[in-house]
């Protein structure tokens, strides 16, 4: 009697849900609680950079004022405390503006003053890429304009296992995570030529997944499914040989003795 195996097979059922992020404050008060800080990351990516956050690093090289050249952390307030001119409100500014911002306070203790500024954004805008992707990885953002097929070719590309039609996007939004599901075939050829479909960006503390082809999964399941029928084939032969091999054994021990 061959053995029958039935399978039951799960969908994966991916929630939609719209994402929406705080608008930014304009110079905010943040001294009795930095957690009000919030980005607009809709501006940041019109304006193609990342605002000035906590824990950015800035480095200013100032021309001619060696020992005003160094490298400065964002407070937790938004703020940067300078030599000579005290705390400059930094979180919220583009490096451009926040470079003018400097030359405005240097203004009253310097003669035409000149300086540069370059900014390490902090490590927490990372994005997490997991699943079906060549390299496993958690990728730092450097600019805001990073887009989904960004993060997928920096992870190596989709894994010939991988779906194309099933790449998740996981965020936090209002404490709550959330999925959407997007189909990269469909942002190139879509089934109606009349729509257009935006390709999203990523946010600092996204995770991407790409899902595995449903064929990856039934071969898979196949495989193990092959390995136990021939287990349970073989267990079924010796059970049925082992009268065989009682008797043949016996007839040896019964002319030994």
């Amino acid at each position: 009697m061959v053995p029958s195996c039935r399978f039951l097979i799960f969908p994966l059922a991916c929630m939609l849900a719209a994402c929406s992020v705080s608008p930014y404050t304009e110079s905010p008060n943040l001294g009795e609680n930095p957690d009000l800080l919030p980005l607009d990351f809709s501006a940041e990516i019109a304006n193609g950079q990342f605002f000035l956050g906590p824990e950015d690093k800035i480095m200013v090289d100032f021309h001619l004022h060696e020992d005003l050249s160094r490298t400065y952390r964002v407070r937790n307030d938004g703020s940067v405390i300078m030599p000579l001119v005290g705390k400059i409100q930094a979180a919220g500014s583009t490096r451009e503006q926040f470079e003018d911002r400097l030359m405005e306070a240097y203004a009253d203790y310097l003669v035409d003053p000149i300086a540069t500024v370059d900014v390490e954004y902090s490590p927490t805008r990372k994005v997490t890429v997991l699943g079906e992707v060549e390299r496993a990885a958690v990728l730092t953002l450097t600019s805001p304009r990073t887009t989904v097929l960004d993060i997928i070719a920096s992870a190596g590309g989709i894994g010939v296992e991988g779906d194309r039609t099933g790449v998740l996007i996981a965020r936090r939004v209002d404490g709550v995570m959330t999925i959407r599901h997007y189909d990269m075939d469909g942002l190139f050829a879509p089934d109606d030529p009349n729509m257009r479909t935006e390709i999203p960006y990523v946010q600092a503390g996204d995770v991407v997944y790409v899902l595995r082809t449903w064929n990856a999964i039934y071969a898979e399941k196949l495989a193990v499914v092959s390995d136990t029928l021939r287990a349970m084939t073989f267990a079924e032969r010796v059970i049925l040989n082992a009268p065989r091999t009682t008797e043949a054994l016996q007839g040896d021990l019964d002319e030994e003795g």
